[in-house]
């Protein structure tokens, strides 16, 4: 896993993901608030917001490779305030490949270059 701190709240950072994966061609699929999910229990959680979002094509690839990655698809990203700190959480193409018979696939790079951009974009 990766992470990345990030200069803007929680709020920001998830509006600019989301804002930048729909100009990037990808599907969001859902977008889970875990704080407002805890205070629905009575709890108390820091900010923190999963975003599940892919590309059906590429997706398809890496399942023709090794059907297992459907347990990992789509992918996520987490938005999270950790000690106050906003960060950008996500698995690498390393990650992925320990765990599943996918090393060096071309879309893994594609994936690795997706969560580059977004960190230099949410660093600016």
């Amino acid at each position: 896993m990766k992470t990345t701190n990030l200069n803007l709240s929680v709020a920001e950072a998830v509006a600019h993901v989301r804002n930048s994966l729909s100009e990037k061609g990808f599907t969001i699929f859902a977008e889970i608030d875990h704080q407002a999910n805890a205070q629905g229990v009575e709890l108390e959680l820091a900010e923190a917001r999963t975003l599940i979002f892919g590309n059906p094509l590429a997706g398809t690839k890496l399942m023709q490779k090794d059907i297992t990655m459907a347990l990992d698809l789509p992918i996520r990203l987490a938005l999270v305030s950790n000690g106050g700190q906003t960060q950008l959480l996500h698995q690498t193409a390393a990650d992925y490949s320990s765990q599943y018979a996918v090393e060096g696939h071309p879309v893994l790079e594609k994936i690795e270059e997706l969560f580059a951009a977004l960190e230099a974009e949410l660093s600016n």
